[in-house]
């Protein structure tokens, strides 16, 4: 649960952050036909999009974004593991927190106005600009980040190394006992 400031810790946060991770779960198993990676992340997709405005939606609203944030997961983590071949996501990591966290930035604008029964105080545009703001630090950042690593030791593992798994050839452990 998220909440910007000590006196916004309320039943409010804990009710918004319970109805999106059941908007999330419903939809994400809806759309995502039953399948149970998507049934355990579709919560998730709810909680992490409540965030920014657990503290001032109308549970109502943060039902709605949870479930929008449900099916967000589900087609962009088809859609990416389907056309984007250079990502290497297959946990839906990107999807997960950037997506539904970019769409939980935006729906606090949204859902926390007073017209839709939040508690006001919130601008569409200004949450517009600090998510569009956030991705482009995130990027730049890790453009900058990756390059350096990249430039100094490598990220990607040799293609024997890649079927062995990263805990046999970075950590030299595994996972079940090959004796």
């Amino acid at each position: 649960m998220s909440a910007q400031t000590l006196d916004g810790i309320s039943g409010l946060v804990a009710v918004n952050s319970l109805m999106a991770m059941v908007g999330g779960v419903l939809v994400a198993m809806l759309v995502g036909r039953k399948d149970p990676g998507f049934i355990h992340n579709g919560p998730l997709a709810g909680l992490v999009a409540v965030c920014a405005g657990s503290d001032l939606m109308h549970p109502v609203g943060a039902l709605i974004t949870g479930g929008i944030a449900g099916a967000i997961f589900v087609y962009m983590f088809e859609w990416a593991q389907d056309k984007i071949e250079r990502l290497d996501d297959v946990l839906g990591v990107w999807p997960l927190h950037g997506v539904c966290g970019v769409w939980g930035a935006i729906a606090a604008g949204i859902f926390g106005q007073e017209a839709f029964g939040g508690l006001g105080g919130v601008s569409l545009m200004s949450q517009i600009i600090g998510a569009v703001a956030g991705v482009v630090v995130a990027f730049v950042g890790g453009l900058i980040v990756y390059g350096i690593v990249n430039a100094i030791s490598g990220l990607r593992l040799t293609e024997e190394e890649e079927f062995n798994g990263a805990d046999v050839s970075i950590h030299r452990i595994g996972a079940t006992s090959l004796e």
